[in-house]
């Protein structure tokens, strides 16, 4: 049954992400973002979050209805009570039901099914709805509803998921899902998710789910994605693996080593041989996630908050020895 090891392989098809490329221009985390080139999935999720982040809408203008950021706070803040696979698939639905303004989600048994439903017909696009960014951007949704109940599951296997429906027609070529090995049924009117309907009733635990712990909703499946296997040590390109990883929140070396299928002492040897080391990585991308924030006009205690710090006077120490200066003088000092 697939899970999000069989994620891993999935890649976002060369020209799906161009509407991304005009707000991706100066913001990309993933050296050479090109719209026009095949994108690993995880890639993709990490690409979103750092839009979300430097724009401050965590849906990075897919809506004429901004997100604030902190809209996965209040996920996780409802999905606590949960107990159950569909109590989690209920509060995902309802919650971002009330976030949009209208019912666009919702859960239903049909059955022997538990079925998790995006209904997307009147919602406010930013862009046409048959766009092959937004068919794949819902896809998306549906992987990472998957991977946030698989993720909170209090033990045993993967999720019992034996297919999924999408609006993408067959003349418009294959979802990228396909990829996954899960059945897809193409040109439905809606987006679905087909589990088994028993795994309703399964345990969760969302106060030990990890993608809950990210900044955003996109960087918890990053890490999640990226886990799943090691990513690939290129020594050309380990400065900015590494700068992506942080962006998703794991700065310990270790972890990032293990992640790359490195030891940490391989780790420190390659990152001498280019005349820096994981410390200095780490404060420039650090530096660079509070300038974005700071442009932004974010309040000095969330930018210290979402940065991992104890509080806002940690935070200025910090950012006063990244620049030299305070960060209200960092802020004044940035072009409108």
């Amino acid at each position: 049954m697939p899970s999000t090891l069989g994620l891993s392989s999935v890649t976002v098809p060369p020209g799906t992400l161009r509407p991304l490329a005009g707000i991706a221009t100066d913001c990309a985390p993933i050296a050479g973002f090109d719209p026009d080139e095949p994108m690993p999935l995880a890639d993709y999720f990490r690409l979103c979050e750092a839009l979300a982040l430097r724009m401050g809408d965590e849906a990075i203008h897919l809506s004429l209805r901004p997100l604030m950021l902190g809209t996965s706070d209040l996920i996780r803040d409802r999905l606590r009570g949960a107990a159950t696979v569909r109590e989690m698939l209920e509060i995902i639905a309802q919650s971002y039901n009330v976030i949009h303004g209208a019912p666009y989600n919702r859960v239903r048994l049909a059955r022997n099914e538990l079925v998790f439903i995006v209904d997307d017909r009147g919602f406010p696009y930013a862009v046409d709805k048959d766009d092959p960014f937004i068919l794949f951007s819902i896809e998306a949704l549906l992987v990472y509803v998957h991977i946030l109940i698989q993720s909170a599951r209090a033990s045993g296997g993967p999720l019992p998921l034996h297919s999924l429906r999408t609006r993408r027609g067959l003349a418009d070529g294959p979802s990228p899902l396909a990829q996954w090995g899960v059945p897809i049924a193409h040109g439905a009117d809606r987006f679905e998710l087909h589990y088994d309907r028993e795994a309703g009733g399964w345990p969760v635990d969302p106060a030990q789910c990890p993608v809950l712990s990210a900044r955003t909703v996109y960087g918890g499946i990053a890490r999640a994605l990226g886990s799943d296997t090691p990513a690939a040590a290129d020594p050309s390109d380990l400065a900015a693996q590494l700068a992506a990883m942080i962006g998703d929140g794991i700065d310990d070396q270790g972890e990032a080593a293990r992640r790359l299928g490195l030891s940490a002492a391989t780790l420190r040897r390659r990152l001498a041989e280019r005349g820096t080391n994981f410390r200095d990585i780490r404060a420039g991308q650090l530096r660079l996630m509070a300038e974005q924030r700071l442009q932004q006009g974010a309040r000095i205690a969330d930018i210290a908050e979402e940065l991992g710090f104890s509080d806002g006077r940690s935070f200025a120490r910090a950012y006063r020895g990244w620049t030299g200066r305070s960060p209200s003088d960092g802020r004044a000092a940035m072009p409108n």
